[in-house]
C-alpha cells in the first residue's frame, strides 16, 4: 500500500514538473516574441525617419535636364539623391530621360505629383496616362496619378489616352509633340508681349 502511494506521488510530482517546465518555455517564447516585435517596430520607425522627402519647388528652380524653369504645379517632378541633394524637373519626361542617362545608383527616391491634388508621392507607386494631346511643359504628354481609379476617370473624361505603369515609363518613347511646343511658345510669347504692352501703357500714364 505504501508502495502504491509512493508511486502515485512520484507520478504526480513528475506531471507537475513537466507542467511547470512547459509554462516556463511558453513565457520565454512570449518574451522573445515581444522583444522581436519591439525591435521590428524600432527598425520600421528608424526606416521611416530615414525616408527621403521631397523639397518644395522654389522660384529659382530649373530643370536638371532642359534648364527650363520648374513651375510649382502638378507636372513638377524631383529626384532626391542618396546624398540628400534634390534635383528638379519641369516634366516627368525630363526626369525619366535623366534617369536613363545617369542610372539610378545615386537615386534615393524619385517623386512625381498627383495630377489632381499636386501631392508628392513615390514614382514607383503611380499610375500614368499618356496621349500626345495632353499638355505638359515639355509636350511629352504624360501625367501622373496616385490612384489608378483617378487615371481611368481622366481618360474617360478626356476621351482619349492610355494607361502606363512605372515599368512602361522606362520603355516609353519620349517624343515631344512639336506642334504643341510651338503652340505653347506662341502663347507664352503673346503673354510676354501683352505684359510689355501693359508696362508701356503704364509708363505713358
Amino acid at each position: 500500500m505504501k508502495h502504491k502511494k509512493w508511486l502515485l506521488f512520484s507520478i504526480f510530482a513528475a506531471i507537475l514538473l513537466v507542467f511547470t517546465a512547459c509554462n516556463s518555455e511558453d513565457s520565454a517564447t512570449d518574451e522573445a516574441k515581444t522583444t522581436d516585435e519591439g525591435e521590428a517596430t524600432e527598425t520600421e520607425t528608424a526606416e521611416t525617419e530615414l525616408a527621403y522627402e521631397p523639397e518644395p519647388i522654389k522660384d529659382t528652380d530649373v530643370c536638371e535636364l532642359c534648364a527650363m524653369a520648374v513651375p510649382d504645379n502638378q507636372h513638377a517632378t524631383q529626384i532626391v539623391l542618396t546624398n540628400e541633394r534634390s534635383i528638379k524637373f519641369d516634366d516627368i519626361g525630363c526626369m525619366i530621360k535623366w534617369m536613363k542617362e545617369n542610372g539610378d545608383e545615386e537615386v534615393g527616391m524619385a517623386f512625381v505629383r498627383d495630377y489632381n491634388t499636386e501631392e508628392w508621392f513615390d514614382v514607383n507607386e503611380g499610375t500614368f496616362v499618356y496621349h500626345e494631346e495632353i499638355m505638359t511643359p515639355m509636350a511629352y504628354g504624360v501625367i501622373s496619378f496616385k490612384d489608378a481609379n483617378d487615371a481611368e476617370a481622366f481618360i474617360e473624361e478626356f476621351g482619349k489616352g492610355e494607361i502606363l505603369t512605372r515599368s512602361d515609363l522606362d520603355n516609353h518613347e519620349w517624343k515631344m509633340n512639336k506642334e504643341m511646343m510651338e503652340k505653347m511658345k506662341e502663347e507664352h510669347g503673346h503673354d510676354h508681349d501683352d505684359h510689355e504692352h501693359d508696362h508701356d501703357d503704364h509708363d505713358h500714364e
